[in-house]
């Protein structure tokens, strides 16, 4: 590979997906450190992006796609790694920079797993390193392993005490543990406290405050949270139980200590977590799983043992456990 000054990473959502792309950025910024490293995203998420100190500057998707396609043109980038691949991702970045590299999403793979049970994969790659292999010609396997770290929330002065960070909410409902499960668990844990998160959404809104209600351990901070603060407070916590969703990428990024809840989606999806410490709470076994590779607004059989049949009450880990 011939001399790189400048590089762009494009990711324009989600969030999850996002956070995914940091080890990418962690390698970019060791393999061409004297290079210039830009990440494209959309204007929901540069807050995120920001935080990194791997990215030397974030661009945001402008409302009229061919302004930022122009921007791309003329910032003469030496490498760009779509790692969205989508048709905006495609426009923004073909035959505007010296070489493009694309990921292979494996999209394929997934319909036969969950249309056909057929599963065709001999090698289960997790997201964060599909996006790596978007330079596989100048990386060895070590250099392929998944890396936390990179970003440098402020410090959390809002709260003086320890507390636990739950996301009990999540986009699909086959992807969500019932609320109600998630207060019985938090009811057994009398001696801890815990902070609730989530979007502004109706859903969210709904999840965390049916909770809250009950929960006299909770601090309801749904709908009230930038992404930056969102990042400051799973950094001050002491562990984090998330559903399949953007929490828990950020919780591993922040090396934290994770708990996920996986109820339609399966590993081989690529989302679950990485780090030796974070733990999965899952069925395994189960016929109709996986009933979608994204999520369902309702579950399909009828009966929800994906998430019904897990119990978060058996999770052992304790934070005075923690070293």
């Amino acid at each position: 590979m011939s001399e790189i000054k400048k590089i762009l990473v494009v990711r324009l959502s989600s969030l999850g997906d996002i956070i995914l792309s940091f080890p990418l950025l962690n390698i970019l910024k060791k393999k061409f450190p004297k290079s210039e490293i830009h990440f494209l995203t959309g204007k929901k998420f540069h807050e995120i992006v920001r935080l990194n100190k791997n990215a030397d500057k974030v661009i945001e998707l402008n409302d009229e796609i061919r302004i930022t396609r122009n921007e791309i043109g003329k910032n003469n980038y030496d490498l760009i790694l779509d790692i969205h691949k989508n048709f905006r991702s495609i426009y923004l970045t073909a035959f505007n920079g010296r070489e493009v590299r694309r990921y292979q999403k494996g999209n394929l793979k997934k319909f036969l797993l969950v249309k056909f049970r057929i599963s065709l994969f001999d090698e289960i790659i997790p997201v964060y390193k599909k996006y790596l292999l978007t330079l596989k010609d100048i990386l060895n396997e070590e250099e392929t392993e998944f890396t936390a770290g990179g970003l440098q929330p402020d410090g959390n002065d809002k709260f003086n005490f320890k507390y636990t960070v739950i996301a009990p909410s999540s986009r699909h409902f086959t992807k969500t543990y019932p609320a109600e499960k998630f207060t019985e668990f938090i009811l057994s844990r009398p001696d801890e406290v815990f902070i609730l998160t989530g979007s502004s959404e109706e859903t969210d809104m709904k999840i965390c405050g049916s909770i809250a209600v009950k929960c006299k351990n909770t601090f309801n901070l749904c709908g009230k949270l930038s992404l930056k603060e969102l990042a400051e407070v799973v950094n001050g916590s002491e562990y984090v139980i998330s559903n399949d969703s953007a929490v828990l990428h950020l919780s591993e990024a922040l090396k934290k200590k994770t708990i996920g809840i996986f109820g339609s989606t399966v590993r081989e999806f690529g989302f679950f977590p990485q780090l030796s410490s974070s733990e999965v709470l899952e069925v395994k076994g189960l016929k109709c799983r996986p009933c979608s590779h994204i999520g369902r607004p309702e579950c399909p059989e009828g009966h929800f043992r994906c998430m019904m049949e897990t119990d978060l009450k058996e999770l052992r880990y304790r934070p005075e456990n923690n070293n």
